[in-house]
């Protein structure tokens, strides 16, 4: 009986032998990962994994060599098949993958991308997606697009399909500081005003619309040269009278300006208006001030007038002018400017209190200046009597031509504000000269038979057209009330040069120097210089 199974033992244990050696590729062919071991060249090369044997074994990737650095346990396996899922493994957030706190930034997603462990023929899968958490909506103030935030405050992970967050233009609205640290709306005395609009985006601009203000000014000007007028008789180098005594100490003014803004606010266009009205200025002496009675220093010699005296025309030295009762002198002038300029705003956009500004235009200035050297010879009293005499001169300045200028601002605060602006310009000036010597009973004239200009009346108007300049300099304050009213308080000074001022027309000698008196004399210069104030309201 036991011969019978001694065959059969070592069958047996064939063919177990043979089932273990097959269950490796049969479990590699049900997709199931097998162990390194049946893993190796052996078992995996095409030779034993073609279909001469009958077994399906998919080509495995080598392993690493020993020597590699990675650990055992990151030693890869073979590639799982397309139907392999693997369970998502808790993935820890860098910084760099937290949100940013700037709402206009653009949200970096947080997808995990697989490591491949040195290994380029590795492939994943499928793409690795964590879970979404809850998430609340609120709207992009860029865009308007329904946006997600985490709600307790974590690492927000970003869906591919949720839309990001453009980052917003250089001169969007959101992105700009408030200009020079005042509130929208605050107004720029003189230059306009500067509160960034809603309707142009620009980030420098000014809100369009009309602008304007009115002001006072009180100013003076500079004295001219000095002329000697009267002197007492008894003594000539007791000098009772110049020109300067009748003193332009303060004179009173006002001013206005009207403007429009265009170009999204960053230009406007301006008309402004100033005048300075003094009034005259009078100065007396009398003879019974003096130890003999006044007398002129002027040389009327050779000059005549008839105050129907009987007996003919008389000299204006030895009758009128000397020995007289009273000599007044009386001064005058008168500033009109008018301009229409073109300005820019904000030439800079930066966050410091600092605000620049630019301008050019047109600027017409009249100067006028009216100078009356009076003389009564019998009384106190300016009555029209014909024996009082009259020296009077009258000159007017028309300056029409071009100007540039600048502002510059600096923001003290959210409401004070530090400025100051200049202006230069070159201008043809247009002067009207008259002078004349006369009285009720009508002009000086030229008495001497000796003189080629006998008989000729004292009175006579010339024109002349010379080159001038104008330097305009205003430094002050301005307070700003809310977003449409501010007031502002400064110092101007205003310099002129090449006009013709009164005084300088007066000859040394009047016959000998007739043919000057036709000459205008346009060497002179003004300074007016003074305190301004105003209020300024933006529409």
């Amino acid at each position: 009986m036991l011969k019978n199974y001694q065959w059969m033992l070592p069958g047996i244990l064939s063919v177990v032998t043979a089932l273990v050696a097959t269950l490796p590729a049969f479990a590699q062919y049900q997709d199931h990962p097998s162990s390194s071991q049946y893993g190796s060249p052996q078992y995996g090369s095409p030779q034993y994994g073609s279909s001469q044997y009958g077994v399906y074994a998919p080509q495995r990737v080598p392993l690493p060599p020993e020597n590699s650095s990675f650990p055992a346990a990151a030693q890869p396996f073979a590639a799982p098949s397309s139907s392999y899922q693997p369970t998502a493994a808790p993935h820890a957030y860098s910084p760099s993958e937290m949100p940013s706190v700037n709402p206009f930034a653009n949200v970096r997603g947080s997808q995990h991308t697989p490591v491949n462990y040195g290994n380029p023929q590795y492939q994943p899968a499928a793409e690795y997606r964590p879970a979404t958490p809850s998430y609340h909506s609120y709207y992009s103030a860029s865009t308007g697009t329904p946006q997600q935030y985490p709600i307790a405050g974590g690492a927000a992970r970003f869906d591919p399909t949720q839309q990001v967050l453009p980052t917003p233009l250089p001169n969007s609205f959101y992105d700009q500081p408030a200009q020079s640290y005042q509130p929208q709306g605050y107004p720029q005395p003189s230059y306009g005003y500067a509160p960034k609009g809603p309707d142009c985006s620009t980030g420098i601009g000014v809100r369009p619309g009309w602008y304007g203000g009115v002001l006072g000014l009180v100013m003076t000007r500079n004295r001219a040269d000095n002329v000697w007028l009267s002197y007492d008789q008894i003594d000539i180098r007791e000098r009772v009278l110049n020109t300067n005594d009748a003193d332009f100490s303060v004179g009173g003014g006002s001013g206005a300006t009207v403007g429009h803004y265009f170009n999204c606010g960053r230009n406007s266009v301006q008309v402004v208006y100033w005048g300075i009205y003094p009034g005259a200025s009078n100065v007396n002496v009398f003879g019974a001030n003096t130890a003999a009675g006044l007398n002129t220093i002027l040389h009327f010699d050779g000059l005549q007038y008839d105050a129907g005296l009987g007996g003919g025309a008389q000299d204006l030295s030895g009758i009128f002018f000397f020995d007289a009762e009273r000599h007044r002198l009386r001064r005058e002038y008168n500033v009109y400017n008018i301009e229409l300029n073109l300005l820019g705003h904000n030439f800079t956009s930066g966050c410091g209190p600092w605000q620049l500004g630019w301008m050019a235009g047109i600027r017409y200035l009249r100067f006028d200046e009216d100078f009356l050297y009076s003389s009564d010879r019998i009384d106190r009293d300016f009555t029209g009597d014909p024996r009082e005499v009259h020296y009077e001169i009258d000159v007017d300045n028309n300056l029409l031509g071009f100007q540039v200028g600048g502002r510059a601002d600096y923001c003290v605060g959210r409401r004070l504000r530090l400025f100051t602006d200049t202006k230069v310009g070159i201008y043809g000036n247009h002067i009207s000269h008259r002078s004349r010597i006369y009285g009720a009973n009508g002009q000086a004239f030229v008495g001497d038979p000796t003189s080629p200009y006998f008989g000729q009346d004292f009175d006579f108007t010339t024109d002349r057209n010379r080159f001038a300049m104008i330097g305009d300099l205003s430094i002050g304050a301005s307070w700003n009330f809310n977003s449409c009213w501010s007031i502002s308080a400064g110092y101007r000074a205003v310099g002129v040069s090449g006009v013709a001022l009164s005084t300088n027309q007066i000859p040394v000698d009047f016959l000998g120097a007739l043919d000057s008196v036709r000459t205008v004399n346009s060497n002179g210069s003004l300074i007016l210089h003074g305190a301004f104030a105003g209020i300024d309201y933006n529409y």
